[in-house]
Formats: C-alpha cells, sequence, structure tokens
C-alpha cells in the first residue's frame, strides 16, 4: 500500500519546505514508491484564479482550478521524505483533464494525489502525478500531470510528435506575457517553481528569462475557448517550448473533424497544443 496521508484540509507547504527537498537514492528503473495524499475537506476560492487565468468569477468552477484546490495534497506528496526527486526545476509536459460534470462551489469535495511512475526519455525521466477530486463520494475530476525531471537518467532518443488532429483555426488573438506573471499567478495557486519567478532563478535552471507556467497557459486558453468547452469534457494538452516573459503569445482555435475543438499557442513556434472534447 505504501504511505498514506491524511488530512481534514489540505496541508499548507512552505515555499522553504519545497526549496529544501533533497534527493534520495532511486533504482534505476524501479518505479517510484507509492505515496498519496487525501484531504476529507476541500474549500474553493476561485476568484482571484479565476481573474488571472481570465474565468468569470461565477458558479460553476473553472475546469482547471480543481488543481489549484489539491495544491496542498501534491506538494505533501512531492515533499515527502520516501519520494526519490527535488522539485525544484521540474517541467510540466503534458496535461490530462476528465471532467465528468461542473463542480459548483458549494459541494462537499474531497480529494487526492499521488505519483506514478517513473519512465525514461529523451532529456531525463518523466512521471505522473494525479488528482482525483471528489463531491460526495461522486469522482467528478481527474488530472494526470506530466512532469519531467532532469535528475534522472535519460537516453538521448528523440521520440516523434503524435498526430495532431486536423483543424483549421476560427479565431486568434494576441496575448501579453506581463515580466510579473509568473509571481503573481504564483501568488494565486501556492505553485513557486524557480523557472517562474525571476531572471536570476531561471537561470539556475538553464532559462534565460522565467518562463510562463504551463497551467496558466493552460487555463487561459481554456478561458478563451468558453462555452466550447463542455461540463462533461476530457482536455489534453502537450506542452513542446517554453513561454519566456515578458512576451508575447498567439492563441488559435477551431473545429476538429473529429469533434470537439483544437487550441494552439504560439511564439516562433508551437509553445502548446491541445484539444478539448465532450467526455
Amino acid at each position: 500500500m505504501g504511505v498514506v496521508l491524511e488530512f481534514d484540509e489540505p496541508p499548507v507547504v512552505s515555499l522553504a519546505t519545497v526549496a529544501m527537498k533533497r534527493a534520495s537514492k532511486h533504482t534505476p528503473g524501479a518505479p517510484f514508491p507509492h505515496i498519496e495524499a487525501r484531504a476529507r475537506r476541500l474549500l474553493p476560492n476561485p476568484d482571484a484564479y479565476a481573474r488571472i487565468c481570465g474565468f468569470p468569477t461565477t458558479d460553476p468552477l473553472p475546469v482547471t482550478y480543481p488543481d489549484v484546490l489539491a495544491r496542498g495534497l501534491q506538494l505533501a506528496v512531492l515533499t515527502h521524505t520516501d519520494f526519490p526527486l527535488r522539485l525544484m526545476g521540474i517541467i510540466h509536459t503534458e496535461q490530462t483533464i476528465e471532467q465528468r460534470r461542473a463542480i459548483h462551489p458549494t459541494e462537499a469535495l474531497a480529494g487526492r494525489a499521488w505519483v506514478e511512475g517513473p519512465r525514461v526519455a529523451r532529456k531525463g525521466g518523466e512521471f505522473d502525478l494525479h488528482t482525483l477530486i471528489s463531491a460526495a463520494g461522486e469522482d467528478v475530476w481527474h488530472g494526470v500531470t506530466t512532469i519531467l525531471s532532469r535528475e534522472l537518467p535519460g537516453d538521448g532518443v528523440k521520440r516523434p510528435h503524435p498526430q495532431e488532429p486536423s483543424w483549421n483555426a476560427t479565431r486568434s488573438v494576441v496575448w501579453p506575457l506581463p515580466a510579473d506573471l509568473g509571481r503573481r499567478y504564483s501568488a494565486v495557486t501556492g505553485d513557486y517553481n524557480p523557472i517562474h519567478l525571476w531572471p536570476v532563478t531561471a537561470r539556475l535552471f538553464g532559462f534565460k528569462r522565467p518562463i510562463a507556467h504551463g497551467w496558466w497557459a493552460l487555463a487561459r486558453c481554456v478561458a478563451e475557448l468558453d462555452t466550447d468547452v463542455p461540463a462533461n469534457c476530457r482536455i489534453h494538452a502537450r506542452f513542446s517550448s517554453p513561454m519566456p516573459m515578458p512576451g508575447k503569445l498567439c492563441f488559435a482555435a477551431g473545429p476538429m473533424a473529429s469533434g470537439g475543438h483544437a487550441f494552439a499557442l504560439r511564439r516562433k513556434d508551437v509553445c502548446l497544443s491541445g484539444e478539448v472534447r465532450p467526455g
């Protein structure tokens, strides 16, 4: 069964705890130990998040917000002494969200978080951070966050990109990326990865400038899609290149022949691409 951490509400994990997390021994090829954190009660407060991501500050909850609700559970798992990696400098590479129905802030919500992996990637090792949200015992939201750690050995093999769905853009808009966006988003969500904060902290991990949070970029895309995102939906996104701040991003979206909508964010190249489909 491994380690199961039980909480009434998600714990507050300090930035110092995250920063001081040290790597421990991990046998190459072996799975991570099972570490799971559970909270019996989640208390939504989505207004500041909705504003910074472009959602309306009204019921129901933004479809990307449950990840923020469970942030304390995620950090409890990732900072546990049995988890073998440091958190500083990890990179969000892929995201899947499955929401069964609209979630309302007045509901009795509970949450779980755990990790699975790792698996070898080109530039390190990847693992999946799972987040499950339930309402009165009914599972209503499941997120899988795929994360790259360069602490783990990579194999140097360039893998083919998955085939993109066929679609044509029917709308586009340019968004500014202010220099302080990462710091403001961190203050709202508690995600203080230094690659998003200041030039000096980003350079410690190989980036010339701080880069935008993948979760912010995905949430901003979903907010822009608005009514094209059904309450019962599946969202999948891939992060292919950094989004340096300050700067600009071009958002484009359009319907797919197979149903649902595709979207992309570009600078010179694609930074993020994804699809929203009915659940």
